[in-house]
Parts: structure tokens; sequence; C-alpha cells
């Protein structure tokens, strides 16, 4: 299958490791516990949302939000914008003034965050018992609060989390979950993983790692002990189900969970796509093509699941929608950065073959899932089955700062081949069913008759919905996200897929004319 080159960011989480700006930085802070705090991490913070957030910003107003977070580690802490000085207060009582400068420069207003952190350790013990970690994550939050909600930052152990979620990690290839007796047990065991191949076997209840009894950990702890650097060993003593103990002494590689799930019912292939990692376009195409292979020529469709998919890589979103839209726009993205103003094409093939598909989402499906289930409705390709999306149509931009921490920054929004951004609004289905009626024939016969909204009625609103309250809140009623029996989404969806000329009419009814690519500049703003 061909796949389009698609620019220099192709993430969801567009990954940049940062260089300290050459130069003279302003001196470390030292704190009570462990090492000091550098001025450097938050020169390398403010440059890059100067340099790359979605809007300008001011260099004083992310230095004063960023002293005002301190409250979280002492409510008594405060700070106030004077006229070319930043003052600091304590029980409501000044403490001291730190000149501000002129400039915008992200070294200077470093040196003025260091100097009110020194300030603040005089008065404040919390301050002084704060590791540097702790100092960085309440500066970072408190800046980030004022931005967009997608913006924020990772501490170095929850960016290693996210990276290992990304990229894979060091593991032996298990997922892990409790019994009913709260023991720590293996849910599932990866194929072609160390595990594996050494013979441990689902549903067996984990006693000991290293030799160290675990008890009624918990599979996120316990998880985390499993991890380390590739190549390293890990000694795993389990409960088979048959009974007895077992020992396993295993090496550890790099482990991309499979994302990626598929079964069969009456000549339908259900794919459940939990999430978008660094293998799921990978393992997506593998499951298409046996999919393909295993219905047939009288196979009656694919449903692709997104339900509470959060997201993840664009590119690997990007190539999933590719897979099955044999031509045209799949999403373009516009930013104030110029890096940001990108455009995602297809290539001339459809791994399905024409085969019919329906797309399942709800209101956790986000990101990269709104990316595919937008594309693949807006090309005519799919239509889409369940409620409104969550809404996250932006990309982020993640910045690896000198202390292995991760900025994430909002840097541009995501527009569909119709043109419309799918920043708050998300996807809307063609079939909603997320109104209370739980009898999938019901539904579908409300759809034939015009009773239930679909996007193509509502595309004034789509275009309008980043700039009009009311246009956004019409939409976001029209299907919104409620708890309802999910089999209904799979059974509407079969009802479709079975019906070629009802698909057929759903395909026509949602497919709004696509942006030309000499109006594409212009409608992306």
């Amino acid at each position: 299958m061909t796949r389009a080159k698609h620019g220099l960011f192709g993430t969801l989480a567009t990954v940049m490791a940062l260089v300290a700006c050459s130069g003279a930085l302003p001196p470390s802070l030292p704190v009570g516990n462990g090492p000091p705090v550098s001025a450097s991490v938050f020169s390398a913070g403010y440059g890059r949302i100067a340099e790359a957030y979605l809007e300008p910003t001011e260099m004083s107003d992310l230095a004063l939000n960023g002293l005002k977070g301190l409250s979280k580690l002492d409510p008594r802490l405060d700070a106030r914008r004077g006229p070319g000085f930043i003052e600091l207060a304590y029980d409501g009582a000044p403490i001291g003034t730190i000149p501000t400068p002129h400039s915008q420069n992200p070294r200077e207003w470093a040196s003025v965050t260091l100097a009110a952190l020194s300030r603040g350790q005089q008065v404040s013990q919390p301050l002084r018992d704060a590791t540097a970690d702790q100092l960085y994550e309440a500066v970072f939050a408190g800046i980030t609060s004022n931005l967009d909600p997608y913006s924020r930052y990772a501490t170095p152990d929850q960016a290693k989390d996210e990276r290992a979620f990304r990229d894979g990690y060091g593991g032996i290839g298990l997922m892990l979950s409790t019994d009913d007796r709260e023991r720590p047990t293996i849910q599932e065991v990866f194929p072609d993983g160390p595990a594996f191949r050494a013979g441990v076997q689902p549903n067996s209840v984990i006693l000991a790692v290293d030799g160290v009894p675990v008890g009624t950990m918990a599979p996120e702890e316990l998880g985390s002990k499993l991890r380390g650097a590739v190549g390293s060993r890990v000694s795993l003593t389990v409960a088979p189900p048959a009974g007895g103990e077992r020992t396993f002494l295993l090496r550890r590689e790099r482990v991309i969970p499979n994302a990626v799930r598929t079964r069969y019912d009456d000549g339908f292939a259900v794919i459940e796509v939990s999430r978008f990692n660094v293998s799921t376009a990978e393992n997506l195409e593998e499951v298409t093509r046996q999919a393909v292979a295993k219905l047939g020529p009288s196979g009656k469709g694919i449903i692709l699941d997104l339900r509470g998919n959060p997201g993840g890589l664009l590119t690997e979103a990007v190539a999933v929608a590719d897979m099955f839209i044999p031509d045209g726009l799949i999403i373009s993205t516009r930013g104030r950065h110029p890096e940001s103003i990108q455009y995602f094409d297809a290539g001339p093939d459809d791994l399905a073959n024409g085969l019919p598909m329906v797309v399942l989402v709800d209101g956790q499906s986000a990101s990269g899932a709104e990316v595919v289930a937008a594309a693949l409705q807006d090309t005519g390709r799919a239509v889409v089955v369940g409620a409104s999306s969550y809404g996250k149509g932006s990309v982020q931009t993640v910045s690896r700062l000198p202390n292995d921490g991760e900025l994430f920054l909002t840097w541009s929004r995501i527009y569909t081949p119709a043109g419309y951004t799918l920043h708050q609004q998300g996807v809307m289905p063609t079939i909603c069913t997320s109104a209370g009626i739980e009898d999938p024939e019901q539904l579908v016969t409300m759809f034939r008759s015009g009773e239930l909204p679909v996007p193509a009625r509502m595309m004034s609103d789509r275009r309008a919905a980043p700039d009009d309250p009311v246009a956004l809140a019409h939409l976001r009623e029209a299907c919104p996200w409620k708890e309802h029996d999910g089999a209904v989404d799979i059974e509407v969806a079969e009802l479709l897929l079975s019906d070629r000329s009802l698909y057929a009419e759903a395909l026509a009814i949602t497919a709004p004319p696509v942006i030309a690519h000499a109006e594409r500049l212009d409608t992306a703003n």
C-alpha cells in the first residue's frame, strides 16, 4: 500500500527534544533534597511556548502564572504584577519585588522565575522542603493552566510512562489485571513477546518479581516493576491456572502494546482500535488483510470500533485513514508556526477493496480517533454510528525539557476534508444511537424517515461553531453522549451493512463536498 509523506510533524504528540540555547544562563537554585532547580528548564519551556503555542503569548503572563502555581505547594504564597516588577506576598503581606525585563527573552524571564523561587524559599517551609521536580511541576502547572485545556506539563516519571505508550517500552509482553481475590493476574500474553516464548500462560496469578512477593499489588505498580531497560533480566514467579508454581527468567525486549483486536460475526469483521501508538497502523493493516481474505466475496462489511479510543499519534491515525481512502485529502492542520500548516493526502489504494464500512464512535472517542472517523465520513468511505465524539481537534507538540519532563503544547487545529474543525464539536454520527432509544430497528427507521439529525443538514453550524457559541451548542445537543447498551451500536451497524441501498443512502446524505486544493489555505483558518 502506498502512503503519502506527511511532513515534518506527524503526531498528535509531536516529539521534539529541546537543546538549551547558547549563552550564559542564570545560576541554578539549591533545594533541600536532591539536585538543584536549573534555570535552563524554565528557559527552554518559555522559549518553546513563545515559538510553538497556537496563540501568541507574553512572557510576563507566563512567568506570573507560573509563580502563582507555587500556591499548590504553599497556599499562603502569591504573586502580583506591578509596573516593571513582580511582587511576592506571603499571608497577604509583601515579601519582596523582582524586577522584570522589557524583552521577551526566555533566559531573562527564567532568571526572574529563579529569583522569585529563591525569595519564596526564605519565608516558606514547603518551598524549602520541595524537590526540584516538585517546583518545576508547580510552576509549569501554573503556566499551562492559562493556556488551552490540552497544554500541560508531565513530570519526568509521567513523561517516561507516556513515552512508553507512544513508542514502546522495555518489558516482557504482559497485560495485567486482578482476579476476584484482588490478586495480580496476567490478563493477556502478547504474541511473540518474551513471556509468550517462555510459556507464561494467561490467567496465571503473579506471586513474585525478582523473588520479592507482590501480594495484592495494583497492576500499575506491578507493571512498573516488570518494565526496565531493554536487554535486562527479570524473574517472574507465577501460579498457572492448572496449579503449582513456576519461575521464569526473562530478558526484557521493546514491547509495543497491540491496540488492535478483531472478531467475526455472521459475515462482519469487527475491528477494535483502542489507541494509536507506533504499531497501530501496522497491526491494523495485517488484521484488515486477514479480514478481507476471511470474509471473501460474500462479506457484508467491516465495523471499525473507535469507541473509547483517546487518540495518540497523528501519523498512525492518518495512516489508518489512508488504508481505506483511495484518493483525496485526509485532514489538514493549521496553527501559528509555519510548520504547523500541513495537508495529509491519501494514497491511491483501498486495503479493504471497497468493502462497506461503518465506524463506531462515542463521547470518549478523541483526537486520532476523530481524525479517522471524520476522514472516512467526509470522503464517503464509511458511515459513522454512535454519539458525537469528544471534540479534541488539535495537535500537540511534545517538547522534552532538560530535566526529562515534557511540555505538551497545542500548536495547530485539525480540519476535516469538508473544511470544518473538530475542535470542541467533534464528529457527528450519521446515525445517532445515544437518544435513549434501545431498539436498533427503530433507530434505522427513524434515520430513513429523517427524524434523526445528520451532519449534512448541520453543515452551516459545523463551519460556524469555532466562533459561534450558539452554533456549537446546537451541534453538541444534537447527539450528546449518554450511557447506553453498546450492543445497540453494533446491531445498528450490522443492519446498515446488511442493506446496501440503506448504506448507500447514508453515505450520500452524510458525505458533504470536500474542499478543493486551491481553497485549502483559505478554508483552514
